[in-house]
C-alpha cells in the first residue's frame, strides 16, 4: 500500500512539473517541434502498415498532429478522433478492428512506460478495446524521461516517438 501511495504522491508531483515545463512552451517551439514528431510518426512502419487508427484531439499543450490526420485521410485509412474530454472509452463508438492507437502523455519512460493526465481514460482504453492495438506514444523531447513512477494498472507503449527519438 505504501509503494502505490509513494507512486501516487510522486506522480501528482511529475505531472504538475511537465503541466508547467508544457505551459512554458511557445506555440512557435510546440509548431516545430510537432512537425518533427509527425515525420518520426510517418516514418514508422506500423504506422505505415496500420488500416484502422485511433488519434486524440490535442490538448493546447500537446503536439499538433494535422499531418496525420492528413496522411490517414490520402491513404483512406479508417481513423477517429477521440476527444480527451470523454469520460468513458466504452461509450466510444470505434472500429471493430484498431491497428494502431496514437497516445498523448504527460511524461514517458525510456522503458515506455507512460504518465497520463491522472484520469485513466487512456489505460481503460488501452486496456480493453484497444488492447491489441500497437500503442504509439508521442511527446515532446523533454517529455522523454529515464523513468517515471508506475502503478499495475499503467500500460506500457510498444514505441514512444518524440521530435528526436523513437524508443521501441
Amino acid at each position: 500500500m505504501s509503494d502505490n501511495l509513494d507512486a501516487l504522491a510522486q506522480k501528482t508531483a511529475l505531472r504538475a512539473e511537465m503541466r508547467q515545463r508544457l505551459r512554458a512552451m511557445t506555440p512557435e517551439d510546440r509548431q516545430s517541434l510537432s512537425e518533427e514528431i509527425c515525420e518520426r510518426v510517418l516514418e514508422n512502419d506500423q504506422w505505415q502498415e496500420a488500416q484502422s487508427v485511433i488519434l486524440f484531439t490535442p490538448l493546447p499543450s500537446e503536439p499538433i498532429i494535422t499531418p496525420l490526420k492528413l496522411d490517414c485521410e490520402a491513404r483512406k485509412v479508417a481513423w477517429v478522433a477521440i476527444a480527451q474530454s470523454s469520460r468513458n472509452a466504452a461509450d466510444l463508438h470505434l472500429p471493430d478492428a484498431i491497428d494502431l492507437i496514437l497516445v498523448p502523455g504527460l511524461a514517458f519512460s525510456k522503458d515506455r512506460h507512460r504518465l497520463g493526465r491522472g484520469g485513466g481514460f487512456f489505460d481503460r482504453l488501452l486496456a480493453g478495446r484497444a488492447a491489441q492495438a500497437f500503442k504509439l506514444g508521442i511527446c515532446f523531447s523533454f517529455q522523454l524521461l529515464d523513468t517515471i513512477p508506475t502503478e499495475p494498472h499503467d500500460i506500457v507503449m510498444d514505441a514512444v516517438v518524440t521530435d528526436g527519438d523513437t524508443m521501441m
